[in-house]
């Protein structure tokens, strides 16, 4: 058997790297390594994810200093000013010109993911509104003896059937 200072580890074996030979060894398995369990495998994720989030703290703060909650409302959900109106008007015309002209099929993926996100976004917005709207998650409240005003005319005008005939 000869020594070698170097080794190779190619795909299921170890070669001896030498000037004069190379000399291979077959191993059957691969390192031992244990499994993690899910409990392992969550903190990892947590410890992952804390993280990411802590190294974009600053970033986020500089961000928000900037602003205060107020400003945040006034500024980000503040519906559009009179000047703000054109471009709107344009970035809709240019949307519809998009979709007319056929030129979405040239989206990159990612740009398609992006405009369907801000798409979904705005459709969520909507049912949130009307959530809002009618304080009530699911349809209205309408009480159970409740009858439409046009319902109650039908049934006035309606004759009833004599069934002492027969």
């Amino acid at each position: 058997m000869h020594t070698c200072s170097e080794y190779l580890f190619i795909e299921g074996s170890i070669a001896c790297n030498s000037s004069v030979s190379i000399e291979t060894i077959s191993f059957a398995g691969k390192m031992a390594t244990r499994k993690m369990n899910m409990f392992e495998k969550i903190a990892n994720m947590t410890g992952v994810l804390y993280r990411h989030q802590a190294a974009q703290w600053p970033r986020r703060a500089q961000l928000l200093k900037g602003f205060s909650l107020q400003g945040v409302f006034k500024n980000e959900l503040a519906p559009p000013s009179q000047a703000q109106w054109p471009a709107v008007k344009a970035d809709f015309n240019k949307v519809i010109q998009t979709i007319q002209s056929g030129q979405y099929k040239n989206l990159t993926v990612k740009e398609a993911m992006v405009y369907s996100a801000v798409a979904l976004e705005v459709v969520f917005w909507f049912f949130v509104g009307e959530m809002i709207g009618r304080r009530y998650i699911f349809g209205y409240l309408v009480p159970s003896d409740y009858v439409s005003c046009e319902t109650k005319k039908l049934a006035k005008n309606q004759i009833p059937e004599d069934k002492t005939a027969l």
